[in-house]
């Protein structure tokens, strides 16, 4: 009996040991590039930190992943998405991964089979949902 308390009360302490100013895990944000918005979804606390950081400030610059084929359940109407665990904000990147949402989307099988990456340049970061 005591043991399960003990495993109760340690549960249930560990959940309140968050601090409410970290970023969540698993965010969504949407990102504006050409006049046109997808969403990414971040797997780590400083991926959302450092796109969160984008939104506020306003800069535009380059938000990148890894294509992956479908929506990814976050990126309708969309078929493709950003693998989690490989989303950045970075200032630059080469140019055979720039582009716009709807040029991926035209070309799904090049991007995804040959180009595999998504950095579109002048992304804006334009909100957390």
């Amino acid at each position: 009996m005591r043991w399960i308390l003990a495993v109760t009360l340690a549960a249930l302490l560990g959940g309140c040991a968050d601090d409410p100013t970290d970023p969540e895990a698993f965010a969504t944000f949407v990102v504006e590039v050409g006049g046109e918005v997808f969403r990414v979804e971040v797997a780590t606390g400083e991926q959302a930190q450092a796109l969160e950081e984008r939104r506020t400030s306003g800069i535009r610059g380059v938000v990148s992943g890894t294509l992956r084929a479908g929506d990814g359940g976050f990126n309708a109407p969309w078929s493709w998405h950003l693998d989690a665990a490989t989303v950045e904000a970075a200032d630059l990147s080469i140019e055979l991964c720039d582009g716009r949402p709807s040029m991926v989307e035209a070309d799904l099988e090049y991007w995804t089979r040959t180009v595999k990456l998504f950095c579109p340049w002048g992304a804006k970061v334009v909100a957390r949902e």
